[in-house]
């Protein structure tokens, strides 16, 4: 099983667990908030997951001459001949070096910034994946950028929808004293509605004062 965690374009975070077929979804997925489809993004996280196994075909080969061809993209700090050299017959896997292509790294990069991951640990991820310096810390500050972009709209969105959840009871009560009848039941829904209204007013505000503390580990 493959555990998968997606943020949406609409800023809906949504995780769930995944048996590959061919190395991919067996299904389509959608997200659960606007429904656009997150297939084509969970097919990359899980080719970033799954191994890919290769073999050596020389009695002994450089790990750069053994990936190249698979789209990993290495840069050497040393030269060739003095890179790992790898036996015959050992089988090298991409994955457990913990490299993969360079679509695929900023895949990975924007679920660990959309996940909660610190900039300076995104970094040292893209670093590992042979971007350089500059390279990997221009792209953390676009996604970072996009990121809080997309958290100030979904809090601007809950204190929208909040508010108007708020007024409920106010309107109920109103409502029932014109007609002189109070119906407990539903004037405690009403209440009821008005709290959960607090609740996300308050959540949205928290979003755009702080969007650094969010992390997706539970969908909303």
């Amino acid at each position: 099983m493959v555990r998968v965690k997606i943020e949406c374009d609409c800023g809906q975070h949504y995780a769930f667990d995944v048996e590959p077929v061919n190395g991919q979804m067996d299904s389509t997925v959608a997200c659960p908030g606007c429904g656009a489809d997150g297939t084509s993004t969970a097919n990359a996280i899980i080719a970033s997951k799954l191994p890919t196994t290769l073999f050596a075909s020389a009695p002994a080969v450089t790990a750069a001459a053994a990936l190249s061809g698979t789209g990993v993209r290495l840069r050497a700090t040393a030269p060739e001949h003095e890179l790992p050299q790898v036996p015959a017959g050992v089988k090298l896997d991409a994955r457990s070096l913990g490299l993969v292509d360079r679509e695929t790294a900023e895949i990975e990069a924007r679920a660990k910034i959309s996940w909660g991951d610190s900039q300076e640990d995104v970094v040292k991820y893209l670093m590992l994946q042979g971007f350089s310096v500059p390279e990997a810390q221009e792209l953390v500050q676009v996604l970072f950028k996009e990121r809080l972009a997309a958290l100030r709209v979904k809090g601007i969105r809950k204190i929208v929808l909040g508010s108007g959840m708020m007024c409920v009871p106010v309107i109920a009560f109103l409502f029932f004293r014109h007609i002189g009848y109070y119906p407990l039941k539903l004037m405690g829904i009403a209440v009821m509605v008005g709290l959960y209204g607090a609740w996300e007013t308050f959540n949205g505000v928290f979003l755009i004062a702080a969007p650094k503390m969010e992390s997706g580990d539970v969908a909303e």
